[in-house]
């Protein structure tokens, strides 16, 4: 699970301008409100900003039926 909800351990990114972290899937990070697209920063409004993925803990991901009720939730918002 990532920092901020969403069921994914392996989406937490690091923006390579500023070093703020954010979750590549639910766009929720280190600041106040969602990102508008995982390619552009929200704390210093770079472009391209999608640095190196961060806090992996490898195997630990959620399982098949956790992924499919995210996914239904998420279409819903």
């Amino acid at each position: 699970m990532c920092r901020w909800g969403c069921v994914y351990n392996d989406t937490t990114y690091m923006c390579r301008f500023c070093g703020t972290r954010f979750c590549n899937d639910c766009l929720k990070g280190e600041f106040y409100g969602l990102m508008k697209e995982a390619s552009h920063c929200r704390q210093c409004n770079q472009v391209q900003c999608l640095g190196r993925r961060v806090e992996y803990v490898a195997g630990k991901g959620p399982s098949a039926e956790a992924k499919e009720k995210y996914a239904a939730w998420k279409e819903k918002q």
